[in-house]
């Protein structure tokens, strides 16, 4: 009696079924890339610190050199650093906005503009991209693999992101830099009270 009702219930059911596929919207390339990046992204939000703290010791291991561009450059025991920690965070917590603002890309790339010019007065030159974005991939590696989430398709969309951040973030850098070399002294001065002063206002009660 079950086994007839069984197949009565699946020859109702699966032509159903089939129709219903039909009229679901096939995924685009670029909606399938943009998927993968942000769901293997919610896995290393996951311990978002400690993500950030592998993937600045893998810059430094990759180009030592790069560490001199920051603050913390003298810091003994670098890993365990407060100040490293803290920067790290905050670029981590960067990648996740753009991670989300791929969702809707033209509000995304001013902001990947502004961000690729604020970064020329830190000294950070085009050369630097390939080298962040290795670490990057590398940590997003040892961060996925053991659960089993990096794969070759993960990995090449991600790799395909980064190449399109860099081809927003790069242009914008290069420019700001020329602005800056051209500056005469005063209007150098003049851009660091601004720019500190935009950072203080961020907390204005506070300070």
């Amino acid at each position: 009696a079950w086994t007839k009702t069984w197949t009565v219930v699946h020859s109702v059911m699966e032509p159903a079924l089939i129709e219903a596929a039909k009229d679901v919207p096939a995924e685009s390339p670029a909606d399938r890339m943009k998927r993968l990046v942000q769901e293997s992204w919610a896995l290393v939000e996951k311990d978002l610190d400690a993500h950030g703290i592998k993937f600045f010791m893998r810059i430094f291991t990759i180009a030592p050199g790069a560490l001199q561009l920051f603050s913390f450059k003298d810091v003994k025991d670098l890993e365990k650093s407060p100040e490293l920690a803290a920067h790290a965070g905050t670029v981590m917590r960067t990648v996740g906005q753009a991670v989300a603002g791929l969702s809707d890309v033209q509000s995304l790339i001013p902001v990947l503009q502004s961000l690729g010019g604020a970064h020329a007065k830190y000294g950070v030159q085009p050369e630097h991209f390939p080298i962040v974005g290795e670490a990057l991939l590398w940590t997003l590696e040892q961060g996925l693999t053991p659960a089993g989430v990096w794969t070759a398709e993960v990995k090449d969309a991600w790799t395909k992101t980064w190449d399109t951040v860099v081809s927003v973030m790069e242009p914008a850098l290069i420019e700001s830099a020329r602005e800056i070399s051209a500056m005469t002294p005063a209007d150098h001065m003049k851009r660091l009270v601004q720019d500190s002063w935009a950072l203080v206002e961020k907390d204005l009660d506070a300070h």
